[in-house]
């Protein structure tokens, strides 16, 4: 990434891949619970994700953003998915955890939106 916002977003980017990095390890221990086995390697993710990796060139920093955004919006439509079908699945502990990641979606989806205007 590159422009003027580079600092600013590089320490919010490393605050969500931390969380990122959470929610994996929670929904791993979820999967576990359930006596179902996560993914366990990088291929494997690569091939199921909704999300595709860009490009190594560099990006402006409101590229960045936008892609953010766009990737955002995914993860609230997944997350509203998984929600469901855990309902579904009389599975309120995961619907809970899932509800959880939602919330924060939504409000990291509107923070960057605001940020864009």
């Amino acid at each position: 990434m590159q422009g003027s916002a580079f600092f600013t977003l590089h320490a919010k980017f490393e605050e969500l891949y931390d969380h990122t990095a959470d929610v994996i390890d929670e929904v791993a221990e979820r999967l576990l619970a359930l006596g179902q086995a996560p993914i366990a390697n990088l291929k494997q993710a690569l091939d199921i994700a909704t999300i595709k990796e860009l490009n190594s060139a560099p990006i402006t920093s409101e590229e960045s953003i936008h892609q953010l955004c766009t990737d955002v919006e995914y993860w609230v439509r997944d997350t509203k998915e998984l929600v469901a079908l855990a309902e579904e699945e009389k599975d309120s502990v995961t619907a809970d955890l899932f509800n959880g990641y939602l919330e924060h979606y939504e409000k990291l989806l509107w923070m960057l939106r605001a940020y864009q205007a």
